[in-house]
């Protein structure tokens, strides 16, 4: 028999419902929702409630940094208006090999190296398999962050727009062999209004 999309629905009696139902490529019935808006993945049904569904998640974007020679390196991450951010982390997957020098700062439009100060990508701040964030910024920290243990705060981790975090590597010399990996871990909270008493 040919390969079938669409069957339509369908009695369960185990449900005492109906399912819309389609084929799959082999030629198995898979149900996609039911006649209650229940939806289907792979013919199990998704049990997340709306109040599931509408809270608030921890998201995250990444950008990889590979080496191919000198220049100037731009990754960027688009964050939403009232994005909440949890972390920046910057992990060395591989030195770079300028021959010269590689250094990443880390920020947005307001403060390019608001986050990070230039970290060298070639030794001593960040050796291969570390990594640096928000909590343990192995003292590169920029201007939105306070020096770990003496009145830690960071600064500007919520705006009511979208921003950009942009991730800059300034590499002289020839070298391809450095592999940068920068994470943004954020939330866009649900708000709601504070009562007054």
């Amino acid at each position: 028999m040919g390969k079938q999309i669409t069957k339509g629905w369908s009695y369960n009696s185990t449900t005492g419902k109906y399912d819309y139902r389609v084929y799959n490529s082999s030629n198995a019935e898979k149900t996609v929702f039911d006649e209650d808006g229940a939806l289907y993945h792979l013919g199990t049904k998704l049990t997340d409630t709306a109040a599931d569904l509408n809270a608030t998640k921890i998201l995250s974007q990444s950008v990889l940094f590979t080496e191919a020679g000198a220049g100037t390196y731009n990754g960027v991450i688009n964050l939403p208006a009232g994005a909440v951010i949890q972390d920046i982390i910057v992990h060395a997957i591989a030195l770079w090999a300028a021959a010269t020098s590689a250094g990443m700062i880390v920020g947005d439009a307001a403060d390019p190296n608001g986050f990070y100060e230039t970290i060298d990508l070639k030794a001593t701040d960040l050796l291969a398999a570390e990594s640096i964030s928000f909590a343990f910024a192995g003292g590169k920290q920029g201007a939105d962050l306070d020096v770990c243990g003496t009145g830690f705060h960071v600064r500007r981790r919520y705006l009511a727009g979208a921003r950009v975090i942009t991730g800059t590597v300034a590499s002289v010399g020839a070298g391809t062999t450095g592999r940068t990996l920068m994470t943004v871990i954020y939330t866009v909270p649900v708000q709601t209004a504070a009562v007054k008493a």
